[in-house]
């Protein structure tokens, strides 16, 4: 069996994506896409099953996540030009969607969903998923069938609803044509019926598939941008402490083993890990951070849009406080928030987190005359944190509160500006500890309607502490908890939060009779838009 763990590309800077959220936007999308492909027919009616309870029912329309599911039941990518304009294009071909909040047995998951796709020709696709946070799902069942993956795979379905089929026998007449590297079964949830699933490293072949006839099977293909292969190697290290000492056992920057991680969870050459961060994520995360201020690029507006990047360049020139690096680190930040078609984000964990990454990384960059490299040095020692992140807790706002999100990429950004001013492995750690140990506890109570508030206030923490953190560390200043063990108590506090203060609307600052009248306000025009 390959070993599963975080890697870079599909857990921590991933997916790229038309703005949202990843959790809300991102993996419903992909959700939608993997029911898509097993449908693997035109998309006549689509319809999105919800828990009346969950965290989606509270925030729905906050976070595109309306747009993001029905992007994805059409097969759309998370790229995709009219992603914006999907319901418009859903009504012009005569497609019919409808989202029902009800109670959901399938999952007791709060970002748990179910799709139900009707093609042109009647044939039917169901699938049960989870949101895991970052963008990643995790699927619960398929065509009413117990299946748990992510989409990081080729995956053929036998379905076997009588119950007649002799498994090893359907096993050797598979792995005879084409070896799988898995392979499993799955129950039915209702009556009899058993599934026979086959992860593959490649689409199944046309000589599988013509041994298949007879059959009643289905294929999904993978969503992911690292698909998970045999070259999967064991995970190098799930602590910075661990971290550190392979980079001095081997006389190599915490950068260089960082990228010896993802070589080993890719399968992947170190060209092709440093090439993808270079050409793809970095072009990426940077226009997501600069191009409300370099092109003429006009953000989407509503009625409760805020677009804070205009007011504080506004205010720059004039600026009372001269706060240099802070000020624009602010700036470039709050800008990644505005939504524009074609300005993509960078998740890293939250949503835009990759883009609030980059805003620090480049404002120093920019600042002391860096070079890219230093720029990758930094965005490659981030992303070994956010993997330690995925590996040990849950950074999503759904189960360890904002604590998961920003708190996370704090310590991201201020690890990743320590490496690009060349500190010692140490005070990289040091650097990390300091500011997610700040960011303990946090809730996530964003208010629908009120553009990211009290997000708002955290984001300009990850602005301006991961700065101050890192510099704090390279004074060679005490640090007590190593970075695990900080991330450790930040999970088991974050998942005692009350349920109402993990992402549903609800709880903390949600409460307060302001963000009430604008929720409700939102909710209202929000359903005028369906």
């Amino acid at each position: 069996m390959v070993e599963i763990y975080p890697e870079f590309y599909n857990d921590v800077f991933g997916p790229i994506m038309q703005s949202g959220s990843s959790s809300h936007m991102a993996a419903p999308a992909r959700a939608g896409m993997l029911c898509n492909r097993l449908l693997d027919e035109e998309v006549a009616e689509i319809l999105v099953e919800l828990d009346a309870e969950g965290s989606f029912a509270g925030t729905f329309g906050t976070m595109n996540e309306d747009l993001g599911m029905l992007n994805g039941a059409m097969g759309y990518s998370l790229t995709y030009e009219d992603f914006f304009a999907i319901k418009e294009e859903l009504r012009g071909k005569g497609i019919s969607y409808k989202f029902d909040f009800c109670s959901m047995k399938e999952s007791p998951h709060i970002n748990s969903m179910k799709y139900i796709l009707t093609g042109k020709s009647g044939k039917k696709a169901t699938l049960v998923a989870n949101s895991t946070g970052g963008g990643m799902i995790e699927t619960v069942w398929v065509n009413d069938y117990a299946y748990c993956g992510k989409g990081d795979s080729y995956v053929l379905f036998v379905f076997d609803p009588a119950e007649e089929m002799d498994g090893a026998a359907l096993s050797g007449a598979v792995n005879a044509v084409q070896p799988s590297y898995e392979e499993g079964c799955g129950k039915r949830q209702h009556g009899r019926g058993v599934m026979y699933w086959f992860r593959l490293e490649q689409a199944p072949s046309a000589a599988l598939l013509t041994a298949l006839e007879g059959k009643e099977y289905g294929v999904m293909d993978p969503i992911l941008p690292v698909p998970t292969t045999t070259r999967r190697k064991p995970q190098l290290f799930t602590t910075m402490t661990e971290w550190r000492r392979i980079a001095a056992q081997e006389g190599k920057s915490l950068a260089d083993v960082a990228i010896d991680y993802e070589m080993a969870a890719s399968g992947w050459t170190e060209e092709e890990v440093v090439a993808y961060m270079r050409d793809t994520v970095l072009p990426a995360m940077r226009r997501c951070s600069h191009a409300f201020f370099e092109e003429d690029v006009e953000p989407m507006t509503n009625p409760f849009t805020h677009l804070y990047y205009k007011k504080w360049q506004a205010h720059m020139p004039e600026m009372k406080l001269n706060l240099g690096i802070i000020s624009k680190s602010i700036m470039y930040a709050s800008s990644v928030m505005a939504d524009a078609p074609g300005v993509f984000n960078v998740p890293g964990p939250m949503g835009a987190g990759g883009g609030f990454i980059h805003a620090i990384l480049s404002t120093v960059q920019e600042d002391l005359g860096l070079g890219e490299d230093d720029v990758l040095r930094g965005l490659f020692v981030a992303a070994g944190v956010g993997a330690i992140c995925y590996t040990r807790s849950a950074p999503t706002g759904e189960v360890t509160g904002c604590t998961g999100e920003c708190g996370c990429c704090t310590a991201m950004a201020a690890a990743g500006v320590a490496e690009m001013l060349h500190a010692p492995a140490e005070q990289v750690e040091n650097a990390a500890s300091v500011a997610l140990q700040a960011a303990v506890g946090w809730p996530c109570d964003n208010i629908p309607g009120s553009c990211y508030q009290p997000c708002m206030s955290r984001i300009l923490y990850v602005s301006t502490m991961s700065l101050a953190a890192a510099e704090w560390a390279m004074s060679g200043q005490f640090n007590l908890l190593p970075f695990h063990e900080v991330l450790d108590v930040a999970d088991r506090m974050g998942r005692n939060l009350d349920p109402d203060c993990l992402c549903t609307g609800r709880g903390g600052h949600c409460e307060a009779p302001s963000a009430q009248k604008v929720s409700a306000e939102f909710r209202a025009w929000h359903a005028a838009q369906q």
